[in-house]
């Protein structure tokens, strides 16, 4: 199977879409019976979606994959068009990816639409419906159990670099109080070419499909950081304010030789608030970030090259090599060398 093929396979009806479309009203009571339910203060039926009965009738529809599924935390189902899903909710994750059309969805009471490009994560316990679709409403579903979503991707994404990580930490902080969170990555061809290639791999699986997976849900995550740093920054922009992340970017980039006055002209700061509005927003100081960003390259340099240990002293801006030897032995109690010599 390749990419042409999943265009075509999104785009085909499903058994389910048919079955919609001869019924009219755009709702199969047998799938709903199979999950608990709930009578709201306002008279509404809310219905308790569960990972495993929903991965349990999966393995049942698609027994042609049904081993690779089986015990998955992460699975990847096309919403049926020509449908609505009733009031729910879930015990796992739920990212939703608008492939092609709209897709209107109420959130705790509010009605939000997903253009293409959108995703919509939502958080568990969060109530919310699908409204009607259309013919060219396709809509991509991830489900993740809340372990996978946590640990296999964002733990891993915020364990690359400090600006990664302050942006999975923001992320984290916005989801916990809003339940759920929208980014909008209109005609990125990217992510586009990273969730088809996962398609493929995902409906013609093989022995390694499960490693390609989270590999490709590794780009997606990084492609929607990438939408709400800039996001964040557009927004603090159009309020006249500086935004925590530019400067962090800022810092990454020229952390081998950039001092605290520089950064400090270039945002339009005083030196010493621009110190504790970095502490204060990144939870640690400019020369903690300078540091950790140094010896933290100085690892990877050391792992993956040759270069004498002089030469990365001087690469990563320390001057000094016994004052990197020292900062280096505070942080992982050994020296460069034995780093090294561990490690290869």
């Amino acid at each position: 199977m390749d990419k042409a093929q999943i265009r075509e396979k999104l785009f085909t009806h499903t058994i389910s879409e048919l079955q919609y479309l001869q019924k009219k009203d755009g709702l199969l009571s047998d799938f709903f019976e199979i999950f608990d339910s709930y009578i709201n203060e306002n008279g509404v039926r809310i219905y308790r979606y569960t990972f495993e009965k929903i991965l349990k009738s999966a393995e049942e529809k698609q027994k042609e994959r049904a081993a690779f599924i089986e015990g998955s935390q992460l699975l990847i189902l096309k919403h049926a068009r020509f449908s609505y899903t009733p009031f729910h909710t879930h015990d796992f994750i739920e990212m939703n990816y608008v492939y092609s059309g709209t897709i209107n969805i109420i959130i705790d009471g509010n009605e939000i639409t997903l253009k293409e490009g959108d995703f919509c994560i939502l958080d568990t316990s969060v109530c919310h419906r699908i409204l009607d679709t259309g013919e060219d409403d396709i809509m991509i579903n991830f489900l993740m159990r809340k372990e996978y979503f946590s640990t296999q991707m964002l733990s891993r994404l915020a364990s690359n670099n400090i600006i990664t990580r302050f942006a999975v930490n923001a992320l984290s902080k916005t989801q916990e109080h809003d339940r759920y969170l929208l980014f909008n990555t209109p005609n990125s061809e990217f992510l586009i070419d990273a969730i088809e290639g996962m398609l493929v791999n995902y409906y013609d699986p093989s022995f390694y499909s499960e490693d390609v997976t989270d590999a490709y849900m590794i780009i997606i995550f990084s492609e929607l950081l990438k939408a709400f740093q800039k996001q964040q920054s557009s927004e603090h922009r159009k309020a006249d304010q500086s935004y925590i992340g530019d400067i962090l970017l800022f810092i990454e980039q020229n952390y081998q030789d950039c001092s605290l006055q520089q950064i400090a002209d270039i945002f339009k700061f005083n030196p010493s608030y621009l110190s504790r509005f970095i502490k204060s927003q990144a939870g640690k100081s400019y020369v903690a970030l300078v540091q950790e960003l140094r010896l933290n390259n100085a690892c990877i340099l050391l792992k993956n090259t040759d270069t004498p240990i002089e030469t990365i002293s001087e690469q990563i801006g320390y001057r000094n090599v016994t004052f990197f030897y020292q900062k280096f032995k505070q942080a992982y109690d050994m020296t460069p060398h034995e780093y090294r010599m561990n490690v290869n």
